[in-house]
């Protein structure tokens, strides 16, 4: 408990210092970051937590982007926009999930992608409310009944506040006896069925919940972009997140957090010297899948890991008594 707190309080203050050192540019991309660093977290849930692998998440990405851009033309309220947001990404999640969690592997990730693909499609042939291919734009204005927030610092601090609380939220759940259950249908699903576990009740409530905060991702983004179109639910943009995820490392949130920033960092730093960034992060990609430890944030505890060895190595060789006749005269 002492590590969340201390976790918690290290997270917000870097989350409030930052823009003291970033250029507007750098708040722009850091609330992007947020952004996409929730989405990236609610994919790696399924996939690190659950073994389930998606190519239509971000059909929920979309529905929480439409939410706010269609219903907000005639609701202001802030509030019930993202909960109807996170509520309707929710209930379409739990309905679909029902057949999704009883197919796995190659056809979880099949459905997933036909489902996506639906929905995309729908987005793009609905023009009456959605405008089509052309997208529509986000009339609604973020208000928590402070004030209107437009200005970029105001909306870096909500993004920043939304990511941390959905980090410790999720935090929560994955150390939960519910969440080390699924860990444990994700190891071994018989096994956990022969212990009297309801196996597709815990995938079902993984996925809901994945799809859920899918969708207040895609309630951000509308309110940040401030323009939506079918684009957001592909199964391309999908295939994005998932990269970020695997570039972080599945099994950790964090992973998937840091995945997000390094692929929006490279797509719109390096692309400013480059078009070849996508090359720069399929040679990334490459290179840690061949090197078979997962993402860099499993590198990272490797390294630590190593540096604790040899550390503690090196304090036993210091303590061991020096024989008689080893002195050194």
């Amino acid at each position: 408990m002492k590590k969340l707190l201390f976790g918690a309080v290290l997270l917000i203050a870097l989350v409030f210092a930052m823009p003291l050192v970033l250029s507007d540019f750098g708040i722009n991309l850091a609330t992007e970051i947020y952004i996409m660093a929730i989405f990236a977290m609610s994919l790696g849930l399924i996939m690190g937590y659950a073994g389930m692998v998606s190519l239509g998440h971000a059909g929920f990405f979309g529905i929480g982007a439409y939410t706010v851009a269609v219903i907000g033309q005639h609701v202001a309220n802030t509030y019930l926009l993202l909960l109807l947001a996170v509520v309707i990404s929710g209930l379409i999640a739990l309905v679909t999930g029902v057949v999704f969690i009883r197919t796995s592997k190659f056809y979880f990730l099949m459905i997933t992608l036909a489902f996506g693909q639906l929905l995309y499609v729908l987005f793009w042939q609905l023009k009456t409310w959605t405008g089509g291919a052309d997208g529509m734009s986000v009339s609604a204005v973020m208000n928590f009944g402070f004030g209107e927030i437009v200005s970029p610092n105001g909306l870096y601090y909500v993004m920043g506040l939304a990511f941390v609380i959905s980090y410790f939220l999720l935090h929560l759940f994955v150390e939960s006896p519910a969440g080390r259950i699924t860990r444990g249908v994700m190891e071994n699903e018989a096994r956990m069925s022969a212990l009297g576990h309801n196996v597709r009740a815990y995938k079902l409530l993984v996925y809901t919940l994945s799809g859920s905060l899918a969708g207040l991702a895609g309630a951000l983004y509308a309110y940040f972009n401030v323009f939506v179109s079918p684009d957001l639910s592909s199964w391309m943009f999908s295939g994005q997140v998932m990269v970020m995820a695997i570039i972080g490392g599945v099994g950790t949130l964090l992973g998937p957090a840091l995945g997000a920033s390094i692929f929006i960092y490279l797509q719109n730093f390096m692309s400013t010297y480059t078009e070849r960034w996508p090359m720069i992060m399929g040679v990334l990609l490459v290179a840690l899948v061949l090197a078979g430890k997962g993402g860099l944030i499993h590198w990272l505890q490797h390294g630590r890991r190593l540096l604790v060895s040899r550390k503690r190595t090196g304090e036993a060789v210091s303590q061991q008594p020096v024989k008689k006749g080893e002195a050194v005269h």
